[in-house]
């Protein structure tokens, strides 16, 4: 998921009053094409920092 993508979930997410998120799915993150590192839920945008 792009950077961007996430951001986008991250508000959608926030609009909808924050509910509870069991992160049910988390993806790859990539900003302008390359992997960050980090992990996305795809439902909340909720980003996992990796060590």
């Amino acid at each position: 998921m792009q950077m961007e993508e996430a951001t986008r979930s991250q508000k959608a997410w926030e609009a909808k009053g924050s509910p509870p998120c069991e992160h049910p799915r988390k993806v790859k993150e990539y900003f302008a094409g390359s992997p960050t590192g980090d992990l996305i839920c795809t439902t909340g945008g909720e980003d996992f920092p990796q060590s």
